[in-house]
């Protein structure tokens, strides 16, 4: 694999101020990406940034291996059909579209009162988004939609979806399933102002050079009164705090920007959205509490690698807790989801 180029990113990307180093020498304990990584945090807002950064030029060097150029097992294929079963209902029950099935309906009911997790994937595939964003012809950006899970499934719910993806691999998989996907960023695609009712992006804006001109040009496209979503790790994670160096979302040097509750808000406000809320999920909470001890243990984590029962039943009683001091307002959980109108 060829070296990636670097830059200096020595004050913060959101608001500018200087930052105290938090952790050096990090190491892509993920896909082999080149390079030794250091990531800062804002005296100011809380940011976490990667100090240095691949240049704009190189960072396609760290997707090389990339999971979204993997398959997957028949496993996670089956658990990904259950999932976008349990959408589809919840997206009728809870957000608007259409009618629950009988029988089914209780089913995931109960499977959700069992596993309340399974809710916050099924929102993902949603995007957070009710049915009354979905008028007649309503058109939905999704920024990063990879090989078209969510798009696929956002087409069947009604919506006309376009996808944008920088991935060229993940792009022709995506387009193979009969989806709109256009290969490059938001900023180059051509979009005309006000061209959709939703722009969505999940783990996409921690990725981005310049979030701000990332948020502003997804503002740009959007109609007024328009939705936008965007999902994204939260830099104040209680894993953070448990794992700290050897936490999964820092994934250098493929994450440039963590942000919090608060700068991500903040941003949004001073793009010119409105109506901006920011909620907490535990989404994948669980995983990334495997992924992260794999990785302080082993010096790694293989992507849909089994860690055994104990290490199984741990993440799933944390995910459960932290689920339930999120409904009490005491956790900060381990993702973010701003929800905005232009």
């Amino acid at each position: 694999m060829s070296t990636i180029e670097i830059e200096r990113q020595t004050s913060c990307p959101l608001c500018g101020t200087a930052g105290d180093v938090l952790h050096k020498d990090l190491r892509d304990q993920l896909f082999g990406a080149p390079g030794a990584w250091g990531v800062s945090s804002c005296r100011s807002c809380g940011a976490l940034w990667l100090d240095p950064r691949p240049t704009r030029a190189s960072i396609g060097e760290a997707y090389r291996t990339y999971f979204t150029h993997a398959g997957r097992s028949g496993a996670a294929a089956l658990y990904d059909g259950a999932i976008r079963r349990l959408a589809r209902e919840r997206a009728a029950m809870v957000y608007g579209f259409g009618r629950p099935t009988p029988g089914l309906a209780l089913l995931c009911s109960l499977a959700t009162r069992l596993h309340a997790g399974l809710i916050d994937q099924a929102d993902l595939l949603i995007r957070h988004l009710p049915a009354s964003a979905l008028e007649s012809g309503a058109r939905l950006l999704d920024v990063g939609c990879g090989h078209g899970e969510a798009l696929g499934f956002l087409v069947s719910l009604g919506w006309r979806a376009t996808g944008v993806e920088i991935d060229p691999l993940a792009v022709s998989a995506a387009r193979a399933r009969g989806l709109d996907v256009i290969e490059g960023e938001i900023g180059s695609a051509g979009f005309a102002d006000e061209s959709f009712d939703a722009v969505t992006s999940s783990h996409v804006i921690e990725h981005v050079h310049d979030p701000r001109a990332f948020l502003a040009e997804s503002r740009r496209v959007l109609k007024n009164g328009g939705t936008l979503v965007a999902v994204t790790p939260n830099a104040r994670s209680e894993l953070r705090g448990r794992h700290g160096r050897h936490w999964l979302e820092l994934d250098p040097p493929r994450h440039l920007v963590l942000f919090n509750a608060d700068n991500l808000a903040r941003l949004a406000i001073e793009v010119g959205l409105r109506d901006v809320s920011v909620k907490r999920t535990a989404r994948l909470a669980s995983f990334v509490h495997i992924a992260s001890a794999g990785i302080a243990a082993k010096g790694g984590y293989q992507l849909g690698g089994w860690s055994g029962w104990r290490l199984w039943l741990e993440a799933k009683i944390l995910e459960a807790r932290m689920i339930r001091d999120l409904k009490r307002g005491h956790a900060e959980g381990e993702e973010l989801v701003l929800i905005a109108r232009k």
